[in-house]
């Protein structure tokens, strides 16, 4: 149930409510530094080293970057047209919603600017998970059911890591084991905190979190969707 007032941070001061309609990554993140945000936990970035963290911490990126994921007629920036739609099915299948809440575009943005490395991390991950549907189903990624998708996500998400402890998406720093190769769990990994940190930083993800568009509920109920892989 929705708070009927709003929140007070810890020296009781009221936080600002935001107006519903039209509101942007930049003023929901802006929300969420004042208070609110100090106990929100975001479903599936426990990993507090991925490379999205660095990008939602800047808002003058994340704006940029939202508008102009939201073109009607999107063209990737780094991704290809095929890696853009992989991500794209991906993100949905994850986080159900994301294509409306344009994670694909947004994350194509966020990695345009990032580093060598966090790029190779996100085309390795889209490139194992093409190679696992081709190994499974002779069909890339894209083109399979909803089903078989799920299916592929499960085994992926509950396969072992090839890392030990350590930061995932593709941080070179990580700790390994002696093969010292990702398995398809370390990209599962990587992949879902792009599409997470992207998610839940849009209007739609933030209104899931519990923001009614004018305040939040006293207790945020994090990811409840049925069939994702968050």
């Amino acid at each position: 149930m929705a708070n009927e007032r709003s929140h007070d941070d810890d020296q009781g001061t009221p936080v600002e409510l935001i107006p519903s309609g039209g509101i942007g990554r930049r003023a929901l993140l802006q929300s969420l530094a004042g208070g609110i945000g100090a106990g929100l936990v975001v479903p599936g970035l426990a990993d507090a080293q991925h490379p999205v963290h660095q990008h939602l911490a800047d808002q003058a990126k994340t704006a940029t970057a939202t508008k102009k994921a939201a073109a009607a007629a999107y063209k990737p920036e780094f991704l290809d047209e095929h890696q853009l739609a992989t991500l794209e099915s991906l993100a949905e299948r994850i986080v159900p919603g994301s294509t409306k809440a344009k994670v694909a575009p947004f994350v194509d943005q966020l990695v345009a600017v990032d580093t060598a490395a966090s790029q190779r991390s996100l085309l390795g991950a889209l490139g194992a998970f093409d190679m696992l549907a081709v190994q499974n189903h002779q069909k890339p990624w894209k083109s399979l059911t909803a089903a078989e998708q799920d299916a592929l996500l499960t085994t992926a998400s509950t396969a072992e890591s090839g890392k030990g402890p350590g930061p995932m998406g593709g941080d070179p720093r990580a700790a390994a084991k002696p093969d010292g190769k990702a398995t398809i769990r370390d990209h599962f990994e990587a992949l879902k905190g792009w599409i997470s940190g992207a998610y839940y930083s849009s209007e739609i993800g933030m209104r899931e979190l519990g923001w009614t568009g004018q305040m939040f509920f006293e207790k945020l109920p994090g990811c409840d969707h049925p069939d994702g892989h968050a």
